[in-house]
């Protein structure tokens, strides 16, 4: 009887191995067409929960700014009014002796920003980066002493001194006045940490006398006093080569936050991106023009810079006032369009049209046709910020 072998030697025919081959490669092209199906709506995501972020952390910058626009700004003054100095943006000084008003915006821009899109303007001594324009105490009585906490002002921050700008402030007929009290040589005083070591006329003159210290810090050694007794933040949307990253549509800027730099001897200003790839900023202001303005009731919206008025009142607030703005302005709504995510050839926007703003507002509010070819293949996301402002009055 013969032994039957069951495992043999021989290895596979030809046919069999091309047959294996064929299999092999179409499995793997099957797996990369939907790898590379699937790469672009992943990256798509990925962009786009990136874009949100950004989205977030700069706006939530942009919020509180307008939040706290006014604060610690003088509403009166002596004369003649100490002369100070701002940016190179001349149309929303207020310098040299005004007073400053807390919110000045540009609409619908054709130069220096990107075209058609507002430019809006924050002042106040709380508007800028550093730790010294967020602090502020109060003296109250002749020879008070106040001792400061370990994160207040200083006296010596970085070799340097913080300085305080100095208000009086006072009630009459339901109107806060803060009173800027100056030297003939300067409208800031270096801050000491003993109120009672504050000479005329930054300490209060009487015992029932009240005066507010707000912190303002020049990094100019050899001239510390600043260049103005308030701080500033420009917001708005420009378009610089090499700042706007690659996957932004031809038609997006950046949007950036301006900070005034305080040397008497630099008129620059600190430029910080807070979103990318945005097509568009409109500046709507909400007022309440009736006789008795204490409430937060509004009547008329107007654009950035006062115009087109829409609303139930026929009275057309001044956007040029200080006190127009202090009393009467209750609203601040900002609109942004900003990419989500990059470019996508597989993607067609609607052919509805895009509001940057909101219906019956105003007469200026902002259709964009986004089947237009540089917004075609985007998807868009429109920000709102609307925010009262708790510091005007």
């Amino acid at each position: 009887m013969q032994n039957r072998r069951l495992f043999k030697n021989n290895g596979f025919t030809l046919i069999e191995m091309l047959i294996t081959m064929v299999l092999f490669i179409v499995v793997i092209m099957i797996t990369a067409n939907i790898f590379e199906k699937m790469l672009p709506k992943t990256k798509i995501i990925t962009k786009s929960e990136v874009s949100n972020i950004e989205g977030i952390v700069g706006l939530e910058m942009f919020r509180r700014d307008l939040e706290q626009a006014g604060f610690g700004l003088f509403t009166d003054v002596d004369h003649p009014p100490p002369s100070y100095t701002e940016t190179d943006s001349a149309g929303y000084n207020d310098a040299p002796g005004g007073i400053p008003r807390a919110i000045v915006a540009g609409n619908n821009l054709t130069s220096g920003v990107l075209s058609g899109s507002d430019y809006l303007v924050i002042k106040g001594t709380n508007a800028a980066l550093n730790p010294a324009s967020q602090c502020w105490t109060r003296i109250k009585g002749l020879g008070s002493s106040k001792i400061w906490g370990a994160n207040d002002l200083q006296e010596n921050r970085n070799d340097l001194e913080d300085q305080v700008v100095v208000v009086s402030q006072t009630y009459k007929n339901g109107e806060l006045l803060r009173k800027l009290i100056y030297s003939p040589s300067s409208f800031t005083v270096p801050y000491r940490a003993n109120g009672a070591a504050y000479e005329y006329p930054f300490a209060p003159t009487s015992d029932d006398k009240q005066y507010y210290y707000y912190g303002i810090y020049s990094t100019d050694s050899e001239n510390p006093a600043p260049r103005a007794p308030f701080n500033r933040t420009d917001y708005f949307v420009r378009r610089v080569a090499g700042d706007v990253p690659d996957r932004c549509s031809p038609t997006a800027g950046v949007l950036y936050k301006s900070v005034m730099n305080q040397d008497q001897d630099d008129s620059s200003v600190q430029d910080i991106p807070i979103l990318d790839c945005v097509a568009d900023m409109q500046v709507v202001l909400g007022w309440n023009t009736s006789s008795d303005p204490a409430g937060n009731a509004v009547d008329i919206y107007t654009d950035a810079d006062g115009s087109n008025p829409s609303g139930s009142s026929s009275v057309v607030p001044d956007i040029n006032d200080p006190k127009e703005i202090r009393t009467r302005l209750k609203l601040i709504k900002v609109y942004i369009l900003a990419q989500d995510g990059g470019f996508d050839k597989n993607y067609n926007n609607s052919s509805t049209p895009m509001l940057v703003g909101e219906e019956g507002e105003t007469g200026d509010t902002k259709s964009i046709i986004l089947t237009d070819e540089k917004y075609e293949h985007y998807r868009w996301k429109l920000y709102r910020l609307v925010v009262r402002p708790k510091n005007l009055m």
